[in-house]
């Protein structure tokens, strides 16, 4: 499988890596780490960085123009997920990428004029209301009730591992709408004012530092106009979302930022006389990892390929999320192998390697085996779906 690129598309890489250089440069980023929160950058930085890619014209670069975008396809929104991941850059999440793509499938009229101008100039942020302290890989199974009431519907429930919660203007938010419908029927799908009287957020922090929130519902009060389509046909709904979404977390900018610090590592780092590249199983195990990378980079643009030629990929989307997401897991398994006792120093110790960088990432990315549905419902997946075997 080849990719080639438009001129205009190379041409959009390379304005998005120039400003990238500039904006995530060490100089300019060091102030403002903060491993409390999930992409590792203080909140102030984060939102003046998503204001600053909305003023860019960067946000929506995907979109129709009627809604502020500039009318391009999903390759070019994929050449900018892919380049934001491999300068760790923040911002690339839900709120730029997956959820405005939901909202333009499946959104209203009213819900795309309110939400998507915000959207593209970068003022607003989202987090994702799927998954329940009972209710993760079997989300069907969620107890979050909305129960209609005149020309409201009230939110009751719980979410858990509700990413940047704490910091969303609005929550992406599934609910049970009609308890007596079958699990997968019956629910809806809802975008929720994080102002709104009822809501409280608690949570943990992670085995790597970071604050996890949870986001408690008692009694919200949301109007009609804030359900996304038609009620009861959420599932329906976050299951195209999940399509987008996976979409966008398999592009390979995370995967080639690894296996390049891993790389350079081993290009500078010399152990009982010789550099690490010049062992002859390390660079064995590189060439290895180096092939499964160009397999996800490839996939990822495959994807991306479909969604410009207006189809609509599935499985396709698990397939590349999956690989992608086990290649960075192979990377962060391989280093600490590799790199030895050393791996197990932490950030801000003078001789961790790549500054604690290995040390966390293998910590943090151990969510990779169960979020945004795992390596085993991906797999399931792309069996059901794309294989056409039964249900296990």
């Amino acid at each position: 499988m080849r990719f080639t690129f438009t001129e205009e598309q190379e041409a959009f890489r390379q304005e998005v890596c120039q400003l990238l250089t500039k904006e995530m440069a060490p100089s300019a980023v060091a102030s403002h780490r903060d491993p409390r929160e999930g992409n590792g950058y203080s909140e102030e930085f984060t939102q003046s960085f998503r204001k600053k890619l909305g003023a860019s014209g960067l946000i929506g670069i995907g979109w129709p123009k009627e809604y502020g975008g500039h009318g391009k396809d999903m390759l070019f929104e994929a050449i900018l997920s892919d380049e934001m991941e491999y300068h760790n850059a923040p911002s690339i999440g839900r709120a730029i990428s997956y959820i405005p793509a939901a909202i333009l499938a499946y959104g209203s009229e009213e819900q795309k004029a309110h939400f998507l101008p915000r959207i593209a100039a970068g003022e607003i942020d989202f987090f994702l209301g799927y998954s329940e302290p009972e209710a993760g890989s079997d989300l069907a199974s969620l107890t979050t009730r909305a129960v209609a009431d005149g020309d409201d519907f009230v939110i009751t429930g719980q979410k858990a591992f509700s990413s940047d919660a704490h910091h969303a203007d609005y929550g992406w938010v599934i609910a049970r709408t009609d308890p007596d419908l079958p699990k997968h029927k019956g629910i809806s799908l809802f975008i929720v004012d994080m102002k709104s009287p009822g809501i409280s957020l608690g949570g943990f922090n992670t085995i790597s530092g970071y604050h996890h929130p949870t986001v408690a519902f008692e009694e919200v009060r949301v109007p009609r106009s804030a359900v996304v389509g038609e009620v009861n046909m959420g599932w329906y709904y976050i299951m195209g979302a999940i399509d987008y979404e996976r979409a966008v977390i398999g592009t390979p900018g995370m995967l080639l930022r690894t296996f390049d610090r891993l790389v350079e590592h081993c290009k500078t780092t010399r152990r009982q006389g010789r550099l690490l590249l010049q062992d002859p199983v390390v660079r064995q195990r590189l060439a290895e990892l180096y092939a499964d990378v160009e397999a996800s980079r490839l996939m990822s643009y495959w994807v991306a390929s479909m969604h410009a030629r207006g189809l609509q990929p599935q499985h396709e989307t698990g397939l590349a999320f999956l690989v992608k997401r086990e290649t960075v897991r192979a990377i962060d398994n391989i280093a600490v192998d590799i790199l030895g006792p050393t791996a197990q120093l932490r950030p801000g110790d003078p001789l961790a390697p790549a500054d604690g960088g290995f040390e966390h990432d293998y910590l943090d990315r151990l969510f990779f085996h169960f979020a945004a549905g795992g390596f085993d419902i991906s797999r399931n997946v792309i069996a059901s779906r794309g294989l056409g075997l039964p249900r296990g």
